[in-house]
């Protein structure tokens, strides 16, 4: 192992040990954090198990009706040119997903949480509106790009890479959905959440979001997060899941992950590039 290699993981363990010492500490000064709905433990498991199902069997629909209700194609690059490269889940991976799967469980029971709580959020079929789920919606993606972007081309800076962000570009070519989306740190995986409440919250106190759209952006963004990472060529009013195969190709380009004006702004942005021939 080179001195260079050697540096980064020792680095990369007083990272981790010290956002674990972190972590703990607020839970045990906040252990609330993780129970906002006062659940016994076999309902904490249970829900957590439940959501678990609920999120395999999303990815699953969401893969079938991309491929045998819409018809779309798989992209260029898995169909022609040279072999793609896949990557299999070591257990660092596992690892990474057991925990992300978790804060996934906590983020769903506060974002209910709020939903149910909050006086700004109806949920009366009456109160549904125009701006208050359309427009809310627009609001809520074009926030999570604008915190997101920013915060995705921060973890490619070399001397936080290899810390943290790197693992998630162990696949270059990202297939399996979900398990390639939530395969990540999660420090990256907490900026990720961050991001979303950042949305939720922009719409909520500048439209009064409906609670049905908060539940739909949620569904949404996990359904564009899954074909982010899926071998199919879809695209829609600017999406691409191509983008997002080029950032996974290139590294240091498309950080945005839908609209891509932050990478037009910044001059990363990359446009798809089909495989190379082979000779």
């Amino acid at each position: 192992m080179s001195d260079r290699n050697a540096r980064q993981q020792l680095q990369g363990r007083i990272l981790d040990t010290v956002t674990t010492l972190s972590v703990a500490y607020f839970l045990y000064q906040r252990p609330e954090f993780l129970n906002p709905w006062n659940l016994n433990v076999w309902q904490w498991i249970l829900g957590g198990l439940c959501i678990r199902a609920a999120i395999a069997f999303y990815d699953h629909l969401v893969v079938f009706l991309v491929d045998s209700v819409f018809h779309n194609k798989l992209l260029p690059t898995r169909t022609t040119g040279r072999p793609v490269r896949y990557v299999e889940l070591d257990y660092q991976s596992v690892i990474y997903l057991t925990i992300n799967a978790i804060h996934e469980w906590v983020f769903v029971q506060r974002l209910c949480h709020f939903i149910w709580y909050s006086p700004h959020v109806s949920l009366k079929v009456d109160d549904i509106g125009l701006t208050n789920t359309v427009g809310a919606l627009v609001i809520m993606f074009i926030v999570l790009d604008v915190c997101y972007a920013p915060c995705h081309h921060l973890l490619h800076l070399p001397a936080v890479y290899p810390l943290v962000h790197k693992h998630h570009h162990r696949q270059h070519f990202p297939t399996r959905g979900y398990l390639d989306a939530g395969n990540e740190h999660p420090i990256e995986h907490w900026v990720g959440v961050l991001c979303m409440w950042a949305s939720v919250l922009s719409a909520v106190h500048l439209v009064n979001a409906h609670a049905v759209v908060l539940f739909a952006f949620f569904n949404i963004h996990a359904a564009l997060a899954m074909l982010n990472h899926s071998p199919y060529d879809v695209q829609f009013f600017g999406y691409s899941v191509a983008n997002h195969e080029m950032h996974h190709r290139k590294f240091t380009v498309n950080y945005a992950q839908y609209s891509m004006m932050y990478d037009h702004l910044m001059g990363t942005f990359a446009p798809y590039e089909g495989p190379k021939k082979v000779l």
